[in-house]
């Protein structure tokens, strides 16, 4: 009679196809003739039955996952505005970090970008977090960041290692590689897990692209990047595109990025085998991108594609979202000065003289991990004052090096398309400055 109780409880849920079956044959009369009929036994049975499901369900919401923090992977380029985006999410509770993957296409040099981002997570209380180096090259490879920025930033951490601010360590950087650990934790987690990316997304395209059906098990997707939304928004610039003087930091061909130690290819006749500005482009006049899609088109392309069939929501914090979100020192003064942390008080200054002496300086990758958890704790706009939600986007493929006057290069636009592979994603479109400086000092003070 118990066995035949649990069959129609089972039944009832509609569970299993031959608890219902053996349900069927119960006899008419007796203990388990109806539902009608169930006791304080059947209620205990179908309680311990619901929680079983609850906690072996990692897509719905599941009884374990409620009220824990959220898996994290960050995958990043180890920028300034990077680690300032890691200060933040350290000093959140709310995210259970399992990887930190470092591109090795965006701001940090590919040698030296995995151990700074180490040094700084041991900083920040997170040095049994794996840090991974990332896919080597873009997938669709085109320009370098100036080669002066990234090895500024280099330098500044090993200033920090003077300085005994930062501790030199490579006991946290895996073995595997950054698309291998990010597979890794989307395989293993009991949890959805949440992807935030400020950088090129390499890592991630090629991640999926080995398993797409670990896009499954993704909670939400967080990227900083586009010019999507408001005309005039790119920030890839024709200036960026010349290193001390010698042209050619934008391949014509993938393999051939010229970073200023050398002269262009001259030609016969003296004709430069290297186009001017990019490709024969002025990125200033003709580009409508932003330079984490910039570096690799694909990636975003792909990633897009991915998540398409994924039931992860997905956010982007598109440039124009950043306008004005300028860095400034004075601030950065006054923040540290209620830190409770003298080393990180100092560390923060510096970092930010550092930001301000390699051009345009803007809170961005901060700006996305404030976003995050302003979407995933319903915190209302919170430092988006403005979104554009659900909307189903394409990113051009497509390089022209002729266009017509007012004409923008498609290469790098991410653009409305209602027949477009993406999934429907929220953009910011605009800041709140305010709200940023107020909600990201009031949270890394209180790191210890």
């Amino acid at each position: 009679a118990a066995a035949c109780r649990l069959a129609i409880l089972l039944s009832l849920r509609g569970s299993l196809v031959a608890a219902a079956a053996e349900a069927a044959a119960c006899p008419a009369e007796g203990p388990c003739t109806a539902a009608a009929s169930l006791g304080a036994e059947d209620a205990s049975l179908l309680q311990v039955h619901d929680a079983h499901s609850r906690d072996t369900d990692t897509r719905r919401g599941s009884f374990k996952c409620k009220n824990k923090p959220l898996p994290l992977i960050w995958d990043n380029d180890a920028n300034y505005d990077d680690i300032l985006a890691g200060l933040y999410l350290a000093a959140s509770p709310e995210f259970d970090w399992k990887a930190i993957t470092v591109e090795a296409t965006g701001m940090g040099t590919p040698s030296g970008g995995v151990p700074n981002m180490a040094a700084v997570a041991a900083m920040l209380g997170k040095g049994d977090v794996p840090v991974a180096y990332g896919h080597p090259e873009a997938l669709s490879p085109i320009a370098t960041m100036p080669l002066q920025w990234r090895i500024e930033l280099d330098g500044f951490i090993e200033r920090m290692y003077n300085a005994s601010i930062l501790e030199m360590t490579q006991d946290s950087i895996s073995v595997l590689t950054a698309p291998q650990l990010i597979l890794k934790v989307l395989k293993e987690s009991k949890c959805p897990v949440v992807v935030i990316t400020t950088g090129p997304v390499t890592n991630l395209a090629v991640a999926l692209e080995t398993d797409p059906s670990a896009a499954k098990n993704i909670k939400a997707v967080f990227m900083m990047g586009s010019a999507y939304g408001v005309p005039g928004t790119n920030n890839v610039y024709d200036w960026q595109m010349e290193f001390n003087g010698v042209r050619g930091s934008c391949a014509e061909v993938a393999p051939q990025t010229y970073t200023g130690l050398s002269a262009p290819l001259v030609g016969k006749y003296g004709h430069d085998l290297i186009r001017k500005g990019c490709r024969g482009l002025n990125m200033s006049e003709s580009a409508d991108t932003e330079w984490n899609v910039f570096l690799d088109v694909k990636a975003w392309w792909m990633t897009y594609k991915f998540l398409s069939k994924s039931p992860a929501k997905v956010y982007v914090l598109a440039a124009n979202a950043t306008l004005d979100m300028d860095i400034h020192l004075q601030e950065f003064v006054d923040g540290a000065a209620e830190m409770e942390n003298s080393l990180l008080a100092t560390f923060v200054v510096e970092l930010a003289k550092s930001f301000l002496n390699a051009g345009e300086c803007k809170w961005w990758d901060a700006q996305t991990a404030v976003m995050s958890l302003d979407a995933l704790l319903g915190r209302g706009d919170g430092v988006c004052a403005g979104w554009a939600h659900s909307k189903r986007t394409s990113v051009g493929l497509v390089w022209r090096s002729e266009l017509a006057p007012g004409e923008k290069l498609p290469y790098g636009q991410i653009k409305d398309d209602p027949d477009g592979d993406s999934p429907l994603i929220d953009y910011c479109l605009l800041g709140d400055a305010p709200q940023m400086r107020s909600e990201y000092w009031r949270a890394i003070k209180t790191i210890k």
